[in-house]
């Protein structure tokens, strides 16, 4: 994986010294309560440990990354493109910061950024979507912010807090970010 450098992050490859940073944030419930079910707690060494396994071993229909701070390289949370539909050219995308302390500085937004130049520029996509709780704010703010448009809302398509919630779907299309970034 090629390490993609912005102003205060790098996104670069996983690496088994990651895992324990990955468990930190896993356990935590506020972190965890809108993330996929594969994030359930609690998390084992082996259940991090797999999942690293895995993105250290992906194939040709995903790219994973860990958000690590530029200057020290130490591990700050993980963005990812998966179910990349080649025949299509577009993928889906994650994110997590690992640490409440580390949100609302604008470092996922970067994140964010430097994944879409390397999904448009390298990898050639058309499309990347996610879907997000509706309930996280937060989240959907950041997403606006890197230039993703609401498409739409799956009712009652997730649980959060052990009661249905509804999931917005998102995307950004290589030509929208285009114009957003000609520099790029």
């Amino acid at each position: 994986m090629p390490h993609l450098h912005g102003e205060r992050v790098t996104l670069r490859e996983y690496q088994t010294d990651d895992i324990d940073g990955i468990r930190a944030w896993a356990n935590d419930m506020d972190t965890v309560r809108y993330l996929s079910a594969r994030y359930w707690m609690p998390q084992s060494y082996a259940d991090a440990a797999d999942f690293v396994d895995h993105a250290m071993r992906a194939g040709t229909n995903g790219a994973f990354f860990v958000i690590a701070a530029r200057d020290t390289g130490a591990y700050l949370g993980q963005i990812d493109l998966f179910s990349i539909n080649w025949r299509v050219r577009s993928a889906e995308m994650a994110i997590v910061m690992g640490r409440d302390a580390l949100r609302g500085q604008g470092l996922g937004t970067e994140a964010i950024g430097l994944l879409l130049r390397y999904a448009f520029n390298m990898l050639g996509l058309t499309r990347v979507e996610l879907e997000v709780a509706s309930q996280n704010t937060r989240a959907i703010r950041c997403y606006l912010r890197a230039g993703f448009v609401l498409e739409g809302v799956k009712r009652q398509a997730f649980m959060v807090d052990g009661k249905h919630a509804d999931l917005t779907v998102m995307a950004v299309l290589n030509d929208e970010w285009r114009a957003a970034h000609p520099q790029a």
